[in-house]
């Protein structure tokens, strides 16, 4: 598999926030995309993901050189972020049997596995809106890592998290680039320097 953003460009009324950006990844690869706040991180994400358009360029998901349709993107694209609201009014157990509907576990045992290293296990009959932001920032890496998808967006994820917490979530991700292609777009280093072959600041993509 591999991504590619081919002369992407993004303004907010007539000041561009990137322009001819572009950026090739192939499956294995884990990027580190850095950046001053207001930088367009976030932005660039939401761009990849299908959240919001470019005014101009293009995202391109390939596998084995035959160009997936863009209808079919977001089966291939997991996203953890601050802005990807849960369903608060479900439980644990309620919230990964409704996302099963949309995309399915990679293997049950994985899921299962995770959600006692998190420490989520015990919880799956607790409502959403009853966790710790921390808990829902570790339902959000599962969701991201235990489920079908080959491309992981990743912003922030350490965000409200403990030491545990980063702790499993630098061991999940091990155990998913391998096989994925992933953006982790962060400025705390820690995030990222143990298992990224690339730190890009986007400033670099910008020209």
């Amino acid at each position: 598999m591999k991504l590619e953003l081919r002369s992407l460009s993004k303004k907010f009324n007539k000041n561009h926030l990137f322009k001819n950006l572009n950026l090739s990844i192939a499956e294995g690869e884990t990027v580190a995309i850095t950046g001053a706040n207001g930088s367009g991180k976030s932005t660039l994400l939401k761009i990849i993901s299908g959240l919001i358009a470019p005014q101009k360029g293009e995202i391109i998901i390939s596998i084995n050189q035959h160009t997936i349709n863009k209808e079919d993107y977001h089966k291939h694209i997991n996203i953890c972020a601050p802005y990807v609201d849960l369903i608060e009014d479900f439980t644990l157990e309620e919230h990964l049997n409704f996302h099963s509907q949309y995309k399915k576990p990679i293997d049950i045992n994985f899921l299962l596995e995770e959600l006692k290293n998190c420490g989520l296990e015990p919880h799956r009959h607790k409502l959403v809106r009853e966790f710790s932001s921390g808990m829902k920032q570790r339902l959000k890496l599962i969701l991201t890592c235990c489920f079908n998808g080959e491309i992981l967006l990743l912003d922030e994820p350490g965000s409200h998290l403990d030491e545990s917490g980063k702790n499993w979530y630098k061991r999940i991700i091990n155990k998913r680039v391998n096989n994925s292609i992933t953006l982790i777009f962060s400025n705390d280093v820690n995030e990222y320097i143990s298992f990224t072959e690339k730190i890009v600041n986007i400033e670099a993509l910008k020209h």
